[in-house]
């Protein structure tokens, strides 16, 4: 499924382009990836703030090398794209919070970016909710992405977005999310 925003009232830097993917991964690579989480201990210290937005609070995780490569290897393939750079491949443990998180994740080293849902309750309200920038400090819900294992997101590094840990329907998630600096292939 491939959703497109372009209206012209809609200010450049809230365009999108989301993708998503359901069955990603072949059986195989998805037991790896899955089996991984087995090994982390979400301890305190494996909380990160995000200094930009200090509502925006996770646990996670580095994932090892074979993992980051499985991940790279798929994404460059399905989305034909050129990976010139990935320093975030991180394994992350998202707990119900009151307040919305909306945040984005542009950056010189990244322009591309994934979620790929592990484990967690299989509900359209446990995934990520993209939004549109009204002015300084409002923003609108415009479209959410439902919480699927094995499923991948993908989106321009720009675009608003937050884990929909605030409804009340939500439970604890795992996911994978990767960052990428891109260009599209020949």
């Amino acid at each position: 499924m491939k959703i497109k925003i372009n209206t012209s009232d809609i200010k450049k830097d809230s365009l999108f382009d989301i993708r998503i993917k359901d069955n990603f991964l072949n059986e195989n690579d998805f037991n790896k990836v899955k089996s991984y989480i087995k090994t982390i201990q979400w301890t305190p210290t494996k909380i990160v703030y995000d200094n930009k937005n200090p509502k925006h609070v996770w646990f996670t995780e580095a994932a090892p090398d074979e993992i980051k490569n499985i991940m790279l290897n798929e994404v460059s393939n399905f989305f034909n794209l050129k990976i010139l750079q990935s320093d975030v491949c991180h394994y992350t443990f998202v707990l119900k919070s009151q307040k919305i998180e909306v945040h984005n994740d542009k950056a010189e080293n990244t322009n591309f970016q994934t979620i790929f849902y592990i484990e967690g309750d299989e509900n359209v309200h446990a995934g990520t909710g993209f939004y549109i920038k009204k002015d300084t400090d409002t923003y609108e819900l415009n479209t959410h992405v439902g919480f699927k294992p094995n499923r991948i997101v993908s989106w321009d590094s720009n675009v608003y977005h937050a884990p929909l840990s605030f409804t009340e329907q939500f439970k604890p998630r795992i996911s994978l999310i990767t960052q990428y600096k891109v260009e599209k292939k020949c």
